[in-house]
């Protein structure tokens, strides 16, 4: 079993301890110190290099984000607490993998631990953004670009349809969200996902089969068996699309 190490920062002890609890039912972690100040926080990350960091905003000295721009050379984990949900942009501009709302329920918490383990490969802090932000009530939920299959409109929501990984990392294989389909259109890479219809984009690395039946164009993507419509307007640019090589 591969143990990853863990540091907690927060000076508010309740808070430690209730990720103290948690922490401890995971066999794979290890709590190697806690750190109750920013300052006694860059100390610690220095010294004990962790994989993964819960780490409080709001602290005297220092608070996290100078913590995390402190150790940003340090390859580790980071997950924010705090008790203020304002925060959330500005800890996703760091290297941060999550955001949870203090008081944070234990099951938020076991649904993060649970994303890091399950995570196919490390971030890297020179990466650009490649990810989506989307907000889950008092969760920030972190979807990997390479975690969607495909987004359907329903409604008033939309249905973020996850691949196996992305599945495995969030414990579920669909989000809701209330982002309309044009904001996740300008959010997304057009080199990398395609709108095809008013209710759809497709992650077009997931594209297996195009056709025509029935005077109608449909799609398929892998990991599902349901056909995607595309609309006849976007049929002459999945076209080139695909004639460029995904370009």
């Amino acid at each position: 079993m591969n143990t990853k190490t863990v540091i907690i920062v927060d000076d508010e002890p309740a808070a430690r301890q209730n990720l103290r609890d948690v922490i401890h039912d995971f066999a794979e972690l290890h709590i190697v110190a806690e750190a109750a100040d920013g300052t006694s926080a860059i100390e610690q990350i220095t010294n004990k290099r962790p994989d993964i960091v819960f780490l409080d905003v709001e602290m005297p000295e220092l608070n996290g984000f100078d913590v995390a721009k402190a150790t940003q050379d340090i390859n580790y984990q980071l997950i924010f607490m705090t008790a203020y949900e304002h925060y959330a942009l500005k800890a996703f501009d760091t290297k941060a993998i999550d955001y949870l709302v203090k008081p944070a329920r234990p099951e938020l918490i076991t649904k993060s631990i649970n994303k890091i383990i399950h995570q196919q490969s490390c971030y890297h802090t020179n990466k650009p953004s490649e990810r989506l932000i989307l907000r889950d009530h008092a969760e920030q939920k972190v979807i990997e670009f390479d975690h969607i299959n495909f987004i359907e409109s329903i409604g008033r929501y939309r249905r973020v349809h996850l691949t196996e990984h992305g599945a495995q990392a969030h414990n579920t294989e669909t989000i809701i969200s209330e982002h309309t389909l044009d904001s996740f259109e300008a959010q997304l890479p057009s080199s990398q996902f395609y709108r095809l219809h008013r209710s759809y984009i497709i992650h077009a690395i997931r594209l297996i089969e195009f056709k025509y039946q029935n005077r109608k164009h449909f799609v398929r993507l892998a990991g599902t068996d349901a056909p995607i419509p595309v609309s006849r307007s976007y049929v002459s640019t999945l076209k080139a699309h695909i004639a460029q090589g995904g370009k």
